[in-house]
């Protein structure tokens, strides 16, 4: 499986059956100038939740086209104000896109006490691969190999991002989420290989075999 980062946690997927799956095309991508042609024609788009910087309003009718988009809820609902038809996805229950598997996972959107945050739903990839979102706590009755983990938020400390890597059981680490939130992948990395966890930092356009 090959992955490669874009600003904020907007990552492309190549699938060893050579299916191209896109999570979280944010308006940071396109701030960062890459353009809307980079991420069209994928063969699934996956969106976590509906803040922007996750589902970008402005352009990801463009970006997905025709393309099939799959989202919780409420992420459904607010491709439908952009006129984009969405493919409603529920926690634990498995879909496919082309042949390859995947399994929606719920989790608590990181928040301060007292704030209500959008529904937040990761997506675990073929057992393999598993992409939380907004997430800041490893959901329960679930571990998987390789991660891309937030590492800056409101309510994230390098800290606590540690502690679900390691509830996840996670043996390799590709940091996300820091593009606006400021936080070191670096420095991540140095507290994260004591505890044999590796952690791959990747510049925007940076991709990676796992």
């Amino acid at each position: 499986m090959k992955v490669t980062k874009y600003p904020q946690s907007h990552l492309i997927i190549i699938t060893n059956s050579g299916k191209k799956l896109i999570i979280d095309p944010g308006y940071f991508t396109f701030q960062g100038g890459f353009k809307v042609s980079d991420f069209q024609g994928a063969d699934g788009y996956l969106i976590t939740h509906q803040h922007p910087d996750h589902l970008d309003p402005e352009t990801i009718k463009e970006v997905v086209g025709d393309k099939p988009v799959y989202g919780n809820q409420d992420v459904v609902a607010k491709l439908a104000e952009v006129g984009v038809k969405g493919r409603e996805v529920r926690s634990r229950e498995d879909f496919m896109v082309d042949g390859v598997k995947i399994t929606p996972i719920d989790l608590p959107h990181f928040s301060k006490p007292g704030v209500t945050m959008p529904q937040n739903t990761g997506f675990l990839i073929e057992g393999v691969f598993f992409h939380p979102g907004d997430g800041d706590r490893a959901p329960e009755a679930l571990e998987s190999d390789n991660l891309a983990l937030p590492i800056g938020g409101a309510t994230i400390t390098l800290d606590t991002a540690l502690q679900f890597a390691k509830d996840l059981k996670a043996k390799l680490v590709i940091p996300v989420h820091y593009d606006y939130y400021k936080s070191d992948p670096e420095e991540f990395k140095k507290m994260a290989e004591p505890l044999g966890i590796e952690v791959r930092p990747l510049n925007p356009g940076q991709e990676t075999e796992i």
